[in-house]
């Protein structure tokens, strides 16, 4: 659960001749409409609602569908709210808000909710020999940067390490066979190791990681056409022992 403070101010300069006025201003009622979304993507979210304003003793529950209208409620006064937003698949998220606008007829206002991490964030069913296609670890081309993109299966392998204490790997780095084969196997080897060095850096041992590059001399698939070579050019860990 995250937990924000957030303030809403209202007119905070006033003319003179308006703020002589002011006094005289009822304070009118103000619809504020509250709707989800997705952190990183913004995209609309169904979500339940369960809002307290502090001052006024009153509390608010429902629900606003994806597509449909956000939910709405009525206040009368300035206050503070304390606003509660859930959402399947999504960490609850609590936000205090403190409204000072109580002339404004409406408010709207977008809650963000950040996307819980999938249940199964582990590799499973690990054997001795077994090799795991990392399909998701990316490098720039004929290169062994590294590419952001690439962090979250990792994470996913640093976890199943941390959860396995007695598993060892060997990771396995391929190439196809366009090119210099001598520069394929120096390739391979590096982004092996760059791999391994990510993997130690977020706290497995190193004695429990091994790092081998290959070049083109172990295959996944023949190399006649650019989707077999795809599937050539990839990085694996292999079970050596748990």
């Amino acid at each position: 659960m995250r937990i924000l403070l957030i303030l809403f101010f209202g007119l905070l300069m006033l003319p003179n001749a308006y703020a002589q006025q002011s006094d005289a201003v009822k304070s009118q009622k103000t619809l504020f409409t509250i709707s989800a979304v997705d952190d990183k993507t913004s995209a609309e979210l169904p979500a339940a609602y369960t809002i307290q304003a502090l001052l006024a003793n009153k509390k608010w529950a429902g629900k606003s569908e994806r597509g449909g209208k956000a939910f709405s409620f009525t206040l009368t006064r300035t206050d503070t709210l304390n606003v509660i937003a859930r959402s399947p698949g999504y960490y609850e998220a609590e936000e205090l808000m403190v409204v000072t606008c109580d002339t404004c007829a409406n408010y709207g206002y977008v809650i963000r909710l950040e996307k819980e991490e999938p249940k199964d964030s582990v590799f499973r069913d690990l054997q001795v020999n077994q090799a795991f296609r990392l399909d998701n670890v990316y490098f720039d081309q004929s290169s062994y940067v590294l590419r952001p993109e690439s962090y979250p299966q990792l994470d996913k392998l640093v976890k199943t390490l941390l959860t396995t204490p007695k598993l060892v790997i060997e990771i396995a780095g391929h190439t196809d066979n366009v090119g210099d084969r001598r520069l394929n196997q120096a390739l391979s080897e590096n982004r092996a190791k760059i791999i391994t060095s990510y993997l130690v850096k977020n706290g497995i041992p190193e004695e429990r990681l091994h790092h081998t590059g290959y070049g083109d001399s172990r295959p996944a698939a023949l190399n006649d056409t650019e989707m077999n070579k795809r599937k050539n050019r990839r990085v694996e860990f292999v079970v050596v022992a748990m």
